[in-house]
């Protein structure tokens, strides 16, 4: 299943009003915690405690602590959340906030002028199908200049069929926000996840990477934009990429392409540019477990040296081929690959727990570095009911060292992506495609406040 962890149709508009909203503030006491590695970690562990990457600080009852509050922005309404992505998007009046859902077979958008802190009732959201039938099934919308002439448009990487299938319904879409016209740059391949812009061929345009998921058969390609031509060159044969996302790792002001790979493999990839588009793959980071449960990246330059960072989470509990047995706090989590500003990478293991999914990054205690929200998704039936579950993770970076605080949650909120809105505050979703249930929401606004005792 792909971990959910971005035509000339008629467009339907739907309105969508925020009248669910019941604003909730969960005063969530956090506790420091350092989850125990497994076995093929513990050598590594030991090596990041003595070498102050990873603090082994334990919490002071007496210290200050953090408050969470969640406030709900749109409701969970008559169905199960479903929601894939959300993005902060250019549209015609400014920045936006777009979140994508596939089972609906839509994404929808809100300028958040319109909204008061994000959680006004004032809150008016535009929902766009852009199909006839039934095959739209958006998982992820960002925006760059590779319309008619160059002009900003939203670029959706429709699925077509959420769950596991061979079929090739996949597709991706340019939506001219002003024109209310959509094209298709490409079609008929497998589920597609994520297309992103960047000129890789160093001819003043933008191009797309494309993940092409699909089940069995997928690639990792990026898409050649000829005066409005695409043309698809495949960097890599294999299925399961979740996401490629361009970025300059060896400081040669051209794009490169890191990228996630799960399914038959779980891998993070490098494809190294020369500047015109011809690519080199180079791996980061290998699994030899199929069920490792590749699920998110963010690039961030995360020590602040001056390049980029890669971050990537494993915590796919939709990977049904995991060994009973096996303790989901021990496999899922997250790291980082360390740049040394040439492209070369050090991996450091963070965190480890159950259904690590999508982190956000910001300097949220205002320290001046920065830190990280992780954000995890547990469903039920794969490990024991009793596994201890932390759905929500603050990992405090202090003197390149990292503080791990837990959040302690009663119900299932089956959050499965976050971005960032401000400093301390996020944006996040339910994704319950199971139908398990839980205090659910659309969409809401999570905060991270210090407090004393």
């Amino acid at each position: 299943m792909v971990p959910l962890p971005t035509s000339n149709y008629a467009t339907e508009h739907i309105i969508v009003v925020a009248n669910d909203k019941r604003r909730r503030h969960l005063r969530l006491n956090m506790r420091m915690s350092q989850k125990s590695a497994p076995t093929f970690f513990a050598t590594f562990c030991i090596c990041l405690l003595l070498s102050g990457c990873l603090s082994s600080e334990t919490s002071d009852p007496e210290e200050p602590e953090w408050i969470v509050l969640i406030d709900p922005i749109i409701g969970a309404g008559d169905h199960p959340p479903v929601v894939a992505n959300i993005r902060i998007i250019d549209g015609p009046s400014g920045q936006m906030i777009a979140f994508t859902e596939p089972l609906e077979g839509t994404f929808s958008t809100v300028s958040p002028p319109s909204c008061t802190a994000y959680d006004s009732d004032e809150c008016v959201f535009e929902s766009y199908n852009l199909s006839e039938n039934s095959t739209f099934a958006p998982v992820r919308i960002t925006h760059g200049s590779v319309g008619e002439n160059n002009t900003s448009v939203w670029i959706i990487s429709d699925i077509g069929i959420l769950y596991p299938s061979n079929e090739k319904q996949g597709r991706v879409i340019l939506y001219d926000y002003y024109s209310q016209e959509s094209t298709t740059v490409i079609e008929g391949i497998g589920r597609t996840v994520c297309a992103e812009p960047g000129d890789f061929d160093g001819d003043g345009d933008d191009d797309l990477t494309l993940c092409e998921f699909g089940h069995d058969e997928g690639t990792v390609s990026w898409l050649e934009n000829e005066e409005g031509n695409w043309t698809q060159h495949i960097l890599d044969p294999r299925p399961g990429s979740i996401q490629a996302i361009p970025v300059d790792v060896d400081g040669d002001d051209d794009l490169d392409i890191v990228a996630v790979l799960s399914q038959n493999v779980e891998e993070v990839m490098l494809y190294r540019n020369d500047g015109t588009g011809n690519f080199t793959s180079e791996s980061l980071f290998h699994s030899n477990l199929t069920y490792y449960g590749m699920s998110g990246l963010r690039i961030a330059d995360l020590d602040k040296d001056g390049d980029n960072d890669i971050i990537f989470t494993n915590g796919d509990t939709m990977d049904f081929d995991t060994p009973s047995g096996i303790n989901p706090h021990h496999l899922h989590g997250v790291a980082w690959l360390e740049n040394n500003g040439v492209g070369e990478f050090t991996y450091h293991d963070l965190t480890r727990n159950w259904g690590a999914y999508d982190t956000a990054i910001s300097d949220i205690d205002n320290d001046g570095d920065l830190d990280m929200v992780l954000i995890c998704l547990q469903m039920e039936g794969q490990f024991p009911i009793e596994t201890e579950r932390t759905q929500i993770i603050l990992l405090e970076q202090h003197d390149s060292m990292w503080i791990r605080h837990d959040i302690t949650t009663t119900d299932p909120h089956r959050m499965l992506t976050i971005a960032p809105i401000d400093r301390d505050s996020f944006l996040v979703a339910s994704h319950d495609s199971m139908n398990q249930g839980g205090d659910l929401f659309t969409l809401a606004e999570l905060t991270l406040t210090f407090t004393s005792p």
